[in-house]
């Protein structure tokens, strides 16, 4: 559990993402919300954003998720996100395939990179708030054969960077600095703390 505080839930709460670890973030938080997939075609977004920061990548993405679910359920607080892996100037997008898989994670091995988060809340089609947090972490030194054997424990084929966080993952890194909860996919701590000022929740 991230957070030991009870948390009252006073307004509806939509979370526009589909992705199984952001569902498992709120409801360790014992935040009561709904989940609406907002559908957003993602590709023609990232190549009209291609050369952009990686702020504004990410943030205008997590802004588009947010703001399709809210036209649809303007009374609601709708929470869209978005996450990119980067090292330097690379991007590291879900992988095409296993050996793509192993491709990303060598290239990740040994060194250090970005887990760069992008949320966005819309209310009546306005948005209230936008956040973009950054989590450092430095992977171990990996080997051919140790990709694959995690590969195959956890298939993260549908992980920014190639790997599952929040199960076996974690033991590919030496260190990790900034938010835990970053690197899955929602910085929760300032989410937390942003829902309890604009009184959606209590805390």
């Amino acid at each position: 559990m991230l957070f030991k505080k009870a948390i009252k839930t006073k307004k509806r709460i939509i979370l526009a993402s589909g992705s199984r670890i952001r569902k498992q973030l709120l409801e360790a938080a014992n935040i009561e919300f709904e989940v609406i997939n907002s559908n957003v075609d993602e590709n023609p977004l990232k190549r009209k954003l291609f050369g952009r920061s990686i702020n504004e990548q990410v943030t205008r993405l997590a802004f588009e998720k947010s703001l399709a679910v809210s036209k649809d359920h303007p009374d609601a607080y709708v929470i869209g996100s978005d996450n990119m892996c980067t090292l330097g100037e690379k991007i590291f997008d879900k992988p095409i395939d296993h050996e793509d898989a192993i491709n990303h994670l060598q290239s990740l091995s040994g060194k250090i990179h970005l887990q760069n988060n992008g949320i966005s809340i819309h209310h009546h089609g306005e948005e209230l708030w936008s956040n973009f947090d950054i989590t450092e972490l430095a992977m171990k030194e990996l080997s051919l054969k140790e990709i694959e054997d995690y590969l195959n424990l956890d298939k993260p084929y549908n992980a920014c960077g190639c790997y599952h966080f929040e199960s076996n993952g974690k033991n590919l890194f030496k260190t990790i600095n900034g938010l835990e909860s970053t690197v899955m996919g929602l910085a929760m701590e300032q989410l937390i703390e942003k829902l309890n000022q604009l009184d959606v929740i209590e805390l």
